[in-house]
């Protein structure tokens, strides 16, 4: 019997181990499914094998200390590991607000399933491999005396929290993020993002914000689970654009139905602040209520914005200045502008002044189809000084013709 109950305190031990490991790890994953702020979390969002082996070495790990311990002191070595695996469980899986989440009808319950699936395999099998394998470790194992044990049992697990850490590592930089996600989205996917906001006359960097911060959140792997899952259980959210469905559905017709819930929607231009910021997190809040959602996908919506070097005065209905000025660069004796025009217009005169003063004006090469912004560039003699920019033609617009004038003497663009 003593051997018994000592068996059980070796068992809750390890359990106390692997619940330090965790606190140190402290990952909300999925429970606040947003947030990239620890490293079990961004693990699991890059890679299915990385996220399983976050949860299996630990466990392993202990039980194989367990195991050690138990056979040191007489104990019943079966009666420790199971009782380890059996605390670990209940003080993580079995939670009652995991269990809640994970089993309540919800928007959010096939990632809390999956979780739960992932974890509890990985916890059994780190278990089932430890009470197997144990005796491989025999020679790198240490002596039983308790002052050894407890200091190797010290350094042992720091390196494992050290070797988690450096396998998931996470990077914390946004633009990696998006790029990560825009890798995972893929380029096929992208061009679908673009040709659905074009014919539902929806603003592409809403709906880009919207996917990329799904895609940062619910990698490939993830949404290949909650596909297979609803083969089973049918309606849920689906697809890249986690849309709902009453059946599994794909990335593309996932796009199609996000461009369709919000056809004819651009974010409302401010004078100040270039958007309204409150109604934009609104139509975010209505694909997703989570504050950390929407607020990395305000960030993100934000940060696909390029860096322009000038624009003029009046706001498009897409949340952006009508005439954008990209970019400007010399190449040999031309000057080459990249820009942009606003949806509603129909086209761009430009007229120049060389140092001669010769004045001309022609009309730019622009897509006529004024239902999305365009973009154009411009080459122009390194002779010009002065480059003026006008809205022509308007179509399904009241908006008063706009301008921007570009001086090409200007010391400051160098």
């Amino acid at each position: 019997m003593t051997a018994f109950f000592a068996s059980l305190g070796i068992g809750a031990f390890g359990s106390l181990l692997l619940y330090l490991v965790f606190r140190l790890l402290k990952s909300d994953w999925p429970t606040n499914y947003s947030d990239m702020k620890n490293v079990v979390d961004s693990a699991s969002q890059r890679n299915a094998w990385v996220y399983v082996l976050l949860r299996f070495v630990p466990m392993y790990v202990v039980s194989v200390l367990v195991i050690s311990l138990s056979e040191a002191t007489g104990g019943q070595r079966i009666v420790a590991l199971v009782a380890c695996a059996v605390l670990h469980v209940l003080l993580t899986n079995f939670r009652p607000q995991i269990l809640r989440k994970a089993f309540r009808p919800s928007r959010n319950r096939p990632r809390y399933l999956v979780a739960f699936g992932s974890s509890l395999t990985s916890i059994l099998l780190a278990t089932f491999f430890a009470a197997r394998t144990w005796v491989y470790w025999i020679p790198v194992l240490p002596n039983p005396g308790e002052l050894v044990q407890a200091i190797w049992t010290s350094i042992f697990v720091g390196m494992v929290v050290v070797l988690l850490r450096t396998v998931g590592s996470f990077e914390d930089n946004p633009k990696k993020r998006i790029e990560r996600a825009k890798h995972d989205l893929g380029d096929e996917l992208q061009r679908v993002i673009e040709i659905e906001a074009r014919d539902n006359e929806v603003s592409v960097e809403f709906i880009r914000a919207i996917i990329l911060t799904e895609c940062i959140q619910r990698p490939r792997w993830i949404r290949r689970l909650e596909r297979a899952k609803g083969l089973i259980s049918g309606p849920g959210t689906y697809g890249v654009a986690q849309v709902t469905s009453p059946e599994p559905i794909s990335d593309e017709l996932s796009i199609k139905v996000l461009c369709a819930n919000y056809a004819g929607y651009y974010p409302a231009g401010h004078d100040s602040n270039g958007y309204n910021h409150t109604l934009l997190r609104v139509r975010f809040e209505d694909h997703n209520p989570d504050p950390v959602f929407v607020e990395q996908a305000t960030e993100i919506y934000n940060s696909l914005f390029p860096d322009l070097l000038d624009t003029s005065q009046t706001w498009a209905n897409d949340g952006r200045k009508l005439i954008e000025v990209l970019s400007l660069n010399r190449r040999g004796s031309k000057w080459i502008i990249k820009m942009s025009l606003g949806p509603a217009w129909q086209g761009l005169q430009m007229t120049t002044l060389t140092r001669n003063h010769l004045e001309k004006s022609s009309n730019i090469e622009i897509s006529p189809d004024n239902r999305f912004r365009r973009f154009a560039e411009v080459s122009l003699p390194v002779d010009v000084l002065r480059v003026e920019f006008d809205t022509v033609d308007v179509a399904m617009s009241n908006d008063e013709p706009d301008s921007l004038v570009i001086d090409l003497d200007d010391p400051y663009l160098d």
